[in-house]
Formats: C-alpha cells, sequence, structure tokens
C-alpha cells in the first residue's frame, strides 16, 4: 500500500482511539495503546514489520509498567537501551539508499 494511504488509515485509527480514550477517561496508559494502534498500522501497511515488532515490544512494555504499575527499575533501562540499539542497528546496517543530505559539501 501507498504511504499516504497508510498514513490515512493509520490517523483515522488514532483518532477513533482518541474518541474512546475522550469516553472513558482512560487516558493514562491508554494513550501508549492509541499511539501502537497509530504506529503498527502505519508499519504493518508500509511492510516496516521490524520497525512494527520493535515498537510494540516498546509501547507494550511502558504500557504494561503503568497499567500494572510494576517497578520501573528493570524495565525502563532495558526499554530504553532496546530502543537506542534499535536505532543504531537500523542506521548501520540496513540503511538502502544515503540521503543527499548525508553528503557534506
Amino acid at each position: 500500500m501507498e504511504k499516504r494511504k497508510a498514513d490515512a488509515l493509520a490517523n483515522g485509527v488514532f483518532l477513533v482511539c482518541l474518541g474512546a480514550l475522550f469516553y472513558t477517561g482512560f487516558w493514562w496508559p491508554g494513550i501508549l495503546l492509541a499511539l501502537l494502534a497509530n504506529l503498527a498500522i502505519r508499519q504493518y501497511l508500509t511492510h516496516r514489520l521490524f520497525d512494527l515488532v520493535v515498537s510494540t515490544v516498546l509501547l507494550l512494555g511502558l504500557f504494561f509498567l503503568s497499567f500494572f504499575r510494576l517497578s520501573w527499575d528493570i524495565l525502563m533501562p532495558l526499554l530504553f537501551v532496546f530502543g537506542g540499539l534499535y536505532i543504531i542497528f537500523k542506521e548501520f546496517f540496513y540503511r538502502k539508499n544515503p540521503s543527499a543530505d548525508d553528503h557534506e559539501p
């Protein structure tokens, strides 16, 4: 699916989720699920499955920490390390086409 349509569908789902949050008053950590729905749909429809897995792990981890009032002492540092390693790994090992902005004049 083209990116424009995927963005439109993901934004529509996000608005529906926001409507549900207004109705239920379940703002925190419900907003994490709304963000996850938006990102997951966009990444799935644009075939970015690895990004989908990483986003899901990070946002569900934060959701469960907040919802079940778990200790942030162990999981939070792990989520940040996992996210940082993902960004580094993706940038240096899976970058296909460097942009013109990457080259210095």
